[in-house]
């Protein structure tokens, strides 16, 4: 597995930088706001890592919910697209390469986030047995996972998913995942 990461992560890194100019153009043209956002997620045995995104909003919440601290935000322009085609996590793979993350397994979450799910979703410390991916079978097999919010009914429901691929993950189910992402990304579904 960490041999495919290698591999395939460099190659698609690689090819990607020549994507970095001109969405780093796009971003500060929309708004000239930061191209990147660095946030803080949970990944394998519960440890910090730090992850970094193309600024697809206007401001980064760095996962405060529920509080009045909470930073009014916005997706941009720029940000729409580069989320819906999925750009905005290329510099991810570097975080793969590193080895903080592999290119599958379960999403890495916010810190706050993963300390309210402890207290309410039994077995949620579960997913972070393994790495957190950039994609994953609740990326793809999960439609309703959440975003940008507290949904301990949907997170239930997501670590179904994630706790599948815990049990079951293995190179044959790897590479399934992975044409699966292609396939939406190239269908424009997201993941």
């Amino acid at each position: 597995k960490r041999a495919m990461d290698i591999v395939v992560g460099s190659i698609v890194g690689t090819v990607s930088l020549i994507f970095y100019p001109f969405i780093c153009l796009a971003i500060k043209a929309d708004d000239g706001g930061p191209i990147f956002v660095v946030q803080e997620r949970v990944g394998k045995n519960g440890r910090p890592i730090k992850i970094i995104k193309f600024r697809s909003m206007t401001a980064d919440d760095q996962g405060v919910y529920g509080t009045e601290e909470k930073t009014e935000q916005a997706i941009t322009g720029v940000g729409r697209f580069i989320r819906m085609t999925r750009l905005d996590e290329l510099p991810q793979l570097w975080s793969v390469m590193k080895g903080d993350q592999s290119l599958i397994g379960p999403r890495p979450e916010l810190p706050a986030l993963v300390a309210i799910y402890e207290k309410e979703v039994p077995y949620y410390n579960a997913r972070h047995l393994i790495k957190p991916g950039l994609s994953g079978w609740a990326q793809i097999y999960n439609r309703a996972h959440p975003h940008h919010a507290v949904a301990i009914s949907d997170t239930r429901d997501k670590l179904s998913y994630d706790l599948f691929y815990v049990k079951n993950r293995s190179l044959m189910l790897d590479v399934k995942i992975a044409l699966q992402t292609l396939r939406a990304l190239i269908s424009r579904q997201g993941v």
